[in-house]
């Protein structure tokens, strides 16, 4: 499944990488942050409570995470960073399914945005994934975003513009052990 998912993601412009646990995962996120040129990274509340070995991590490579108040601090954020939930072999997306206005932000604002899943979140097709969805739905703030590359759209004058509308630029990073 993995294969398929980084076929179908790469193919709408998607990075897709797979690491060992939250330590190498770390490692993996300094890298893209020095590609970008950038120290900080915007984090998801829910990713770093998820990964607290991967938070550790990040301070001891010099990243510093911090999380966002709200949608103002994640606006332009050079790298954002967000739990998936799920990821859909058969499409290449990957499932958010934030609880706060804030962590919400960073998948819709930032201009680059790494998505941090479980690989045993990985599943076949949209049909494995309908009663997660229906889960996310039920919520009592149910947000629920499938991405599946980085934004796109041809609105303006029938011209492929990336990153309008959300990040210009998406990781998703598949971890083994998430801890």
């Amino acid at each position: 499944m993995l294969a398929e998912f980084t076929a179908r993601a790469e193919a709408v412009g998607a990075r897709i990488g797979r690491v060992e646990d939250g330590a190498a995962a770390a490692v993996w996120i300094a890298g893209i942050a020095d590609e970008l040129g950038t120290d900080g990274l915007l984090a998801s509340d829910e990713l770093l409570a998820a990964a607290p070995g991967m938070a550790a991590g990040l301070a001891a490579v010099g990243i510093e995470a911090a999380t966002p108040a709200g949608t103002d601090e994640a606006r332009d954020a050079p790298l954002g960073a967000s739990l998936g939930r799920m990821a859909i072999a058969e499409t290449g997306s990957v499932l958010l399914a934030e609880s706060t206005l804030g962590d919400r932000a960073i998948g819709l604002l930032s201009l680059a945005q790494i998505i941090v899943a479980p690989l045993d979140a990985l599943v076949p097709s949209l049909d494995a994934a309908a009663p997660m969805l229906r889960e996310a739905a039920r919520r009592p703030v149910g947000m629920a975003t499938l991405v599946t590359g980085p934004s796109r759209t041809a609105d303006i004058e029938r011209v492929l513009t990336v990153g309008v509308q959300g990040p210009g630029r998406v990781f998703v990073l598949f971890v083994d052990r998430l801890d």
